[in-house]
């Protein structure tokens, strides 16, 4: 049985919640998470973090009562972590102070203009993310962490790392089955299955709903908006594929799939805004960027392929989903066709 591990990045404002940090890490540790995170933040580390959450298998947001030191362009470190954790899709967990104003005061920002970035970047949190839990002491930080980091795992689920101990067993795993795989085929001879009419867990044609964020553009100003997006997986698959024909990183779901509600989505934007000339800053809602990835890997026509040199999860078409992308099934009179929920 595989040993998986996954690895946490661990965001906070700063020295004032080591006692928390330290509870938050050593917890993580006992469940099998390697936590990675800077407690020391300057210009320079900023890069640093950045690599990290990018190599990371999710985030932690561990908010007490203070926004934080700030970068020379006035917003917190641990803002500016959240920030580039959600562009890369990364899942993204919460633990917040249920009562800042009840601690103490010297954990509290001295400035009037952080204490106010503070409650409107807490008010964010609670808006943006889907999984914010709150504690009041150290012990329920822990039951917290315990309780809904496997949860985290279940929502989002991840490949993470197998330890490097185990791989002979792997290694004889696969050979188990390759050598089962081969007896199949001499039973079967050369009867190759049509992956079109195979039995799949979601049809082509299935419409998949999902929300997404974009900033549309109006008379001279910007709004967000949220449309609901209508794809088939047929659709789906057609947008994707192409950027899966090689191993490639596990980043470029979420890239293409901006880069592809970018290119449509102002008719979507026209609905909530009629005028609308030009959008931007597209991005799928995570989870459902995850719910898409699973039910391709489930469908058989995308699978994990290994890690590259920056260990990054690489990820590649198979030969059912490129058959798939070549056959008519994914008619451009049909893969283009875009409907809206509302």
């Amino acid at each position: 049985m595989q040993d998986t591990r996954y690895q946490v990045f661990i965001s906070t404002s700063g020295n004032e919640m080591q006692p928390e940090r330290a509870v938050l890490t050593q917890t993580l540790v006992g469940m099998g998470f390697f936590s990675w995170g800077l407690e020391q933040r300057t210009p320079l580390s900023t890069s640093i973090a950045r690599r990290q959450i990018d190599d990371c298998d999710y985030v932690v947001i561990l908010l007490g009562s203070q926004y934080g030191e700030q970068s020379v362009s006035g917003v917190g470190y641990m803002h500016l972590e959240y920030i580039y954790a959600m562009t890369k899709q990364k899942p993204v967990i919460v633990f917040m102070h249920e009562d800042p104003e009840s601690r103490e005061s010297n954990l509290h920002d001295n400035k009037p203009e952080l204490k106010e970035k503070f409650k409107e970047f807490r008010k964010q949190l609670q808006h943006e993310v889907d999984q914010v839990f709150s504690y009041r002491t150290l012990r329920d930080l822990e039951l917290a962490v315990r309780s809904n980091m496997p949860q985290m795992l279940e929502r989002y689920p991840v490949v993470g790392w197998v330890r490097p101990q185990n791989t002979q067993v792997l290694q004889d795993e696969i050979d188990t089955l390759r050598a089962k795989v081969k007896q199949l085929e001499t039973e079967m001879g050369s009867r190759e299955a049509d992956p079109i009419s195979t039995v799949l867990k979601v049809s082509m044609h299935e419409l998949y709903s999902f929300e997404y964020r974009m900033h549309a553009y109006q008379d001279g100003n910007f709004k967000e908006v949220k449309p609901f997006r209508k794809m088939t997986w047929a659709q789906l698959l057609n947008v994707l594929g192409s950027s899966f024909v090689i191993p490639t990183p596990e980043e470029y779901f979420s890239k293409r799939m901006n880069e592809y509600l970018n290119e449509t989505g102002l008719e979507d934007a026209r609905v909530e805004m009629p005028r609308a000339h030009a959008v931007s800053r597209a991005q799928i809602n995570i989870r459902a960027l995850h719910e898409i990835k699973m039910q391709m890997r489930q469908n058989e026509w995308i699978m994990p392929t290994g890690r590259d040199d920056r260990q990054r999860m690489l990820w590649q078409l198979t030969q059912k989903g490129q058959k798939l992308l070549e056959s008519n099934i994914l008619d451009s009179n049909r893969v283009f066709q875009m409907k809206t929920m509302h």
